[in-house]
């Protein structure tokens, strides 16, 4: 460890198991900024990142166009399966006959990579 005194139990001392800590999470330097700890959150979580998730909603006609996006919202997007709630069946149909076109629109909004798949899901 760091070269600072032991505890006279020969137990590390405090700084030392924090320092511990930090090194098993990756963190050598002292404290993380709360963004990147977030990033690396979500990451693990199988989610794009936290400026991918903050702009979907805003950017969704960009996605999907006008018409579709006053009936469909997207509702998660969780290792690369984008779900998209529509507010009947015969929207939820339409979804699924463009996913392809859609998972290319998402990639030219929102770079390549993200979207491996498209999810419809009716809302009632």
């Amino acid at each position: 460890m760091s070269g600072s005194k032991r505890r006279f139990d020969g137990k590390p001392t405090d700084e030392e198991e924090l320092e511990r800590r930090g090194k098993k999470l990756g963190n050598t330097s002292g404290p993380v900024p709360l963004g990147e700890s977030l990033e690396r959150f979500v990451q693990n979580l199988g989610a794009p990142p936290i400026s991918v998730l903050h702009s979907l909603e805003q950017r969704w006609p960009d996605v999907v166009g006008p018409g579709l996006s006053a009936t469909t919202r997207p509702l998660e997007l969780v290792d690369g399966v984008l779900t998209i709630g529509c507010e009947d069946a015969a929207w939820a149909a339409q979804v699924g006959w463009m996913e392809a076109q859609i998972t290319q629109r998402f990639e030219e909004v929102f770079g390549p990579g993200l979207v491996r798949r498209v999810s419809v899901r009716t809302d009632r």
